[in-house]
């Protein structure tokens, strides 16, 4: 009698623990990695890209971290510093303007080689303007909302290309104003992840 009150009550324990084994999980649907990389994984990289309304080049310098990874999305954070000329008032006033950003970025994987990415970013543009004998140099707010797509060529290299929305505050030289303002372009871009 001992014996198969034990058998039972053993039997009923198994049965709970296996009742709390829980559901077989869904099917995902979306891409989901497989492997999870190390986290605070470091990447350089840099774009070149054209403005439209500015109808001028930009260049761009980045560095920075994976800080997450939830499912199919990485989390980063990244520096970055762009480059572009602007003119105002017909040509008369020239201007050198750096933006020195810092940036939020998401990917989401669509698949092992392929990811869409956003992110905005927040710092400080560097504006300094000539017109002739005239020149000034200021630090104005600079804002910036990025998306596209890369391409994950080997696991440490990715190709990217996208659209970014950039946004400086105006500058003066002396009492006349100089108009930064904001302008789309599209960039075509390499990182290099270690």
């Amino acid at each position: 009698m001992k014996h198969s009150t034990s058998l039972a009550i053993a039997l009923c324990l198994f049965s709970a623990a296996a009742a709390q084994a829980g559901e077989p999980a869904a099917a995902p649907t979306s891409y989901t990695q497989t492997a999870s990389s190390p986290l605070y994984r470091w990447f350089v990289g840099g774009s070149a890209g054209y403005f439209f309304d500015n109808e001028e080049a930009y260049y761009t310098l980045h560095f920075g971290a994976k800080i997450a990874e939830t499912g199919s999305v990485t989390h980063s954070l990244f520096v970055e510093g762009l480059y572009t000329q602007t003119e105002s008032f017909g040509g008369i006033v020239e201007s050198d303007v750096i933006p020195v950003t810092l940036n939020y970025k998401a990917d989401f994987a669509l698949n092992s080689k392929l990811s869409a990415y956003v992110g905005l970013g927040v710092g400080a543009g560097f504006v300094d303007s000539d017109a002739g004998v005239f020149d000034d140099s200021s630090v104005e707010l600079a804002a910036q909302v990025f998306a596209g797509l890369g391409y994950n060529v080997t696991d440490n290299f990715e190709i990217y290309g996208g659209a970014r929305w950039l946004w400086v505050d105006d500058s003066s030289i002396g009492p006349v104003s100089v108009k930064v303002g904001d302008d789309v372009g599209a960039e075509l871009g390499l990182r290099f992840k270690f």
